[in-house]
């Protein structure tokens, strides 16, 4: 899991990125219910998460689009300095919402593709 955060919050420096990193955070679930096919995730913690980074994602964009002229504008905040984890304005929050919406998103399905077994 922290490889994939480790992708998705240095997208803007290195290759990688919030889908990629997302995907790597469910890959890291499924990893863990290879191990443990018994062991159940909380449906409630998952859908929050996704639905926490969805409306931040849509808020930053509607940021984006009122206050620097475009939806999803990185203008809205200073870029920085170039090499350093801020220096891009706002891509770094895109790829990490982006990163989390899909690792919650990918391991819902996961989840329920383990729980249907059960059933």
């Amino acid at each position: 899991m922290l490889l994939g955060v480790y992708v998705f919050v240095n997208g803007h420096l290195t290759p990688g990125g919030g889908f990629q990193g997302g995907a790597i955070i469910a890959s890291s679930m499924l990893l863990l219910l290879l191990s443990d096919p018994l062991k159940h995730f909380s449906h409630t913690l998952i859908s929050t998460i996704e639905s926490f980074s969805g409306i931040a994602y849509v808020t930053l964009g509607l940021l984006g689009l009122f206050l620097a002229g475009g939806f999803l504008d990185s203008r809205i905040m200073p870029n920085g300095v170039l090499g350093e984890l801020m220096s891009a304005g706002t891509i770094p929050l895109i790829y990490s919402l982006i990163g989390l919406k899909v690792g919650a998103e990918f391991s819902s399905m996961l989840t329920s593709l383990s729980e249907t077994r059960d059933r």
